[in-house]
């Protein structure tokens, strides 16, 4: 029986977990909504995996650390969000999910910039956002280091550098856009409600096997239902920006 359900998992959710396909699910789609699927895109801070579980394809990635689970779909390229090694318009699609918040403030425009520098047709940032994402954080962050007795890297970063605000966001990519002589059209939109985030968040921070399966495999079961929960006060933004003609 558990070979079974080991098998399933790996075939239909392989290297997946919910946080992240409610994060990344909806870069899927837009990409796909842009019929980008096939062309060169770009994550940047992508760690080992990234998008590859979700869009299943090659694409190229930058971060600073590549260690966790491996996959061929990714090439690798070692370098920091702000000084990204690419020439103009090298990307199609550049995409960026959940990493702003690991930035330290002074850096962030500079990483849009280079973001909007490099991409010609789309890009798209995923960015948790506001006072109650960050009130959620600070429990999260509280309950790990009670229950672990030790630091959570990713959930210290978010604490300790703070969320940007929906409007910095759209900010940073005017200033940028003007600065590259580029013309784009943005929108943004919500996404994950801040309570089913809390439920799964809390079902991850544990020490009981049980309950961590259950967040690990158990909830990717629940996604087509859990996708569409993006109303009242969310945890974080999708900005999409679609480019127009640049000099």
């Amino acid at each position: 029986m558990k070979n079974i359900v080991v098998d399933f998992f790996n075939k239909f959710y392989w290297r997946q977990h919910p946080e992240a396909a409610l994060r990344y699910l909806p870069v899927v789609s837009q990409i796909r909504k842009s019929k980008l699927q096939d062309s060169k895109i770009l994550e940047i801070g992508s760690g080992s995996l990234g998008i590859s579980p979700y869009l299943k394809k090659k694409i190229d990635a930058i971060d600073v650390d590549f260690s966790g689970p491996q996959t061929d779909l990714i090439t690798k390229v070692k370098g920091e969000a702000w000084n990204l090694p690419f020439r103009k318009n090298a990307y199609d699609v550049s995409i960026s999910v959940d990493v702003l918040e690991h930035i330290p403030p002074n850096l962030r425009e500079q990483t849009i910039y280079e973001m909007l520098r490099v991409t010609k047709q789309l890009a798209i940032v995923v960015v948790p956002s506001g006072d109650d994402s960050e009130k959620q954080d600070k429990k999260l962050q509280a309950k790990w280091n009670h229950i672990f007795k030790e630091k959570n890297q990713f959930l210290e970063e978010h604490v300790k550098n703070g969320l940007p605000t929906s409007e910095e966001i759209l900010v940073y990519v005017d200033k940028s856009l003007r600065k590259l002589k580029k013309t784009a059209r943005t929108k943004s939109y919500a996404n994950l409600n801040l309570t089913v985030r809390s439920i799964l968040m809390n079902t991850w921070i544990t020490k009981n096997k049980f309950k961590y399966y259950l967040y690990l495999k158990g909830y990717l079961l629940l996604i087509p239902i859990l996708k569409f929960c993006n109303f009242g006060k969310t945890y974080r933004r999708v900005f999409v920006i679609e480019f127009g003609s640049s000099k």
